[in-house]
């Protein structure tokens, strides 16, 4: 069994390991042009969202590492509730975001070919 120095320094190693594998990501700008185009609002929100999910999913390892230690087991217990809760709570988040990114796409749409919403010209 190794001592708590050993634990210590497997769980370090770990976190930089579990770390390293976390990627900067796509990036865009703020810029709104057309639906999934890069540099549109739904571009930006997708690139926001993928990098708090590998924080997410970070933070859940390094609690998933921390109860790892407790012998008992009972530690993965309040572990489990407030991963699937905080699970929801993204889900739930990112999907009001990415509607609203995209109305926020359509309009500009719109704007940018002289059109209203109900698809009629604005002139």
């Amino acid at each position: 069994m190794p001592s708590a120095t050993g634990k210590l320094i497997l769980a370090a190693a770990s976190l930089m390991v579990l770390a390293g594998c976390q990627s900067s990501g796509p990036t865009a700008s703020a810029r709104s042009v057309s639906v999934d185009e890069p540099g549109s609002a739904s571009a930006r929100v997708h690139a926001e969202l993928e990098a708090e999910a590998r924080a997410l999913g970070t933070a859940q390892g390094v609690a998933a590492l921390a109860a790892s230690v407790d012998k008992t087991g009972a530690a993965s217990i309040p572990l489990l509730i407030g991963v699937n809760a905080s699970n929801a709570a993204y889900q739930a988040r990112s999907e009001a975001r990415v509607k609203a990114a995209e109305d926020e796409d359509m309009q500009a749409t719109y704007r940018r070919y002289g059109m209203n919403p109900d698809g009629t010209p604005s002139g």
